[in-house]
């Protein structure tokens, strides 16, 4: 009887676990503007690969005990977050991580300042359930996939989405207790359907830039110094920029803003 009671409660966790997940995408819409994940099986698991290996950085030499590294990958190019103690370490992590095989581009966006606490990153993954739920209550989002990560109050919007469901997602995470800062780092889809999306125009400054197939945004309080190409302060020219090139873009002039 135990043992039955026990594999149920485990299983309805698993299940509650997916349900909450921004990688999974759990629901179904009849939505005609709604789209799913462009990758094949084979590149998902490349990506996943990536994430676990440029996470594992963490634990080894000279990293081991200084940088907090969590990554996201979307066909190769990867979005790393976390903190790092100098400016040099952080590019050695860069460096690293572009010799991941698979590895097509590195977006470096870790914070130089020492790693969170405890306490911080209970706050975090506090803060990223909120996030979470605020979608599932977000009915426009009925069959939208973001995967959120929260580094230090700062909120990391990820997917394959259409601009019009980018909108509302980071409305609904802008509005959520606790959340200093909302960088999204959308994959967006090029879809016919798209033209007549109708873009939020936040209350807060918004510094963006966007290219044909993927957005970064970053919608600040305070922001942070961070890297839009390969290393801290490095630029991309405009005609480097291909179709799926995630940019960010720094406005250094943008007040402090608190939802």
């Amino acid at each position: 009887m135990l043992y039955t009671r026990g594999l149920f409660l485990y299983i309805n966790i698993t299940l509650l676990s997916l349900f909450l997940s921004g990688c999974a995408n759990p629901f179904v819409s009849n939505s005609s503007d709604i789209v799913t994940d462009s990758r094949t099986a084979r590149q998902v698991w490349n990506d996943n690969n990536i994430e676990f290996e440029a996470a594992a950085l963490s634990n080894k030499s000279p990293f081991a005990g200084k940088v907090r590294i969590t990554a996201n990958s979307f066909k190769g190019k990867v979005v790393l977050i976390g903190q790092a103690p100098d400016a040099q370490l952080n590019q050695q992590i860069t460096q690293r991580v572009q010799r991941i095989p698979g590895v097509k581009k590195v977006y470096n966006q870790m914070r130089i300042q020492p790693m969170l606490t405890f306490p911080q990153m209970s706050e975090d993954s506090w803060i990223t359930t909120k996030v979470k739920s605020a979608f599932l209550a977000e009915k426009a989002l009925k069959g939208v996939s973001v995967k959120v990560i929260t580094e230090n109050s700062e909120v990391f919007l990820f997917g394959y989405i259409t601009p019009k469901y980018a909108d509302i997602a980071t409305e609904t995470a802008r509005n959520v207790s606790g959340v200093k800062l909302v960088v999204r780092g959308f994959e967006i889809a090029d879809v016919a359907d798209t033209s007549n999306a109708t873009h939020s125009v936040p209350s807060a400054p918004i510094a963006s830039t966007e290219t044909q197939q993927a957005q970064t945004t970053a919608t600040p309080a305070n922001p942070p110094s961070t890297a839009n190409t390969v290393t801290a302060g490095n630029t991309t020219d405009d005609d480097t920029v291909v179709a799926g090139d995630v940019v960010v873009e720094h406005y250094q002039d943008i007040e402090e803003q608190s939802y």
